[in-house]
């Protein structure tokens, strides 16, 4: 989505039941803070794709891609390739701001995320859909659309949405660095420079922390 851009339709989904928070809203029930990596891991990637399906998404762009260091801090045991692996190539090739992957694949870079394995990112269709993947299983979905199946459906897996404003990992908009997906109009502006500077050269930042360069010339 753009900078600034808020969906009007968005909640927090997790399986955290209100009703074990306290007046602070902290939880302090009995749920882990990881993945089981078994049924409740699989709730939440069908509520997902409900409301994929409910806003009519078959295709998510990948934004702000970001993968851990060498440091691992957390509980969960370190996987080959940031929990990538069968998703991209062993150098993470494609794994890049505005590259488009499928809704199943989609819901394994969901997956890998709620697992903590080292990989984050955005998934977005701009203005009309986003899943956002937080700290300790909060999973933030907006939508154009109500959704009300889906929400109905999420209830139905024993999850629990709360109508939210804002993704609290929406993007914001850094007006001294703005980045933008490879998509067709960027290239056009590439070959637009070359052809009036004959060459340049181009940083490509396929994730966070990781980036080659390209010399372009005619």
């Amino acid at each position: 989505m753009a900078g600034g851009d808020v969906l009007p339709h968005v909640y927090r989904i997790t399986k955290y039941d209100p009703a074990d928070r306290d007046q602070h809203g902290h939880y302090i029930g009995a749920e882990a803070e990881i993945s089981d990596h078994g049924p409740v891991e699989a709730a939440y990637l069908m509520a997902v794709a409900a409301f994929a399906e409910d806003t009519g998404i078959g295709q998510l762009a990948i934004r702000e891609p970001e993968i851990s260091g060498f440091a691992h801090f957390i509980p969960e045991p370190a996987v080959e390739s940031h929990g990538l692996a069968g998703l991209f190539p062993h150098d993470l090739a494609g794994f890049q701001d505005g590259a488009q992957v499928p809704i199943e694949a989609g819901l394994e870079l969901v997956r890998a995320m709620l697992r903590d394995n080292g990989a984050w990112c955005r998934l977005e269709v701009e203005g009309r859909f986003s899943v956002h993947v937080g700290w300790d299983q909060y999973l933030y979905v907006g939508s154009s659309r109500p959704c009300e199946a889906a929400l109905a459906r999420t209830r139905a897996l024993g999850l629990f949405p709360e109508r939210m404003d804002a993704s609290p990992y929406d993007f914001v908009l850094d007006q001294q660095h703005v980045q933008r997906p490879a998509d067709a109009d960027f290239w056009a502006r590439l070959r637009w420079v070359v052809s009036s500077y004959r060459a340049t050269f181009l940083e490509e930042t396929y994730v966070r922390n990781a980036s080659r360069w390209h010399r372009h010339h005619r």
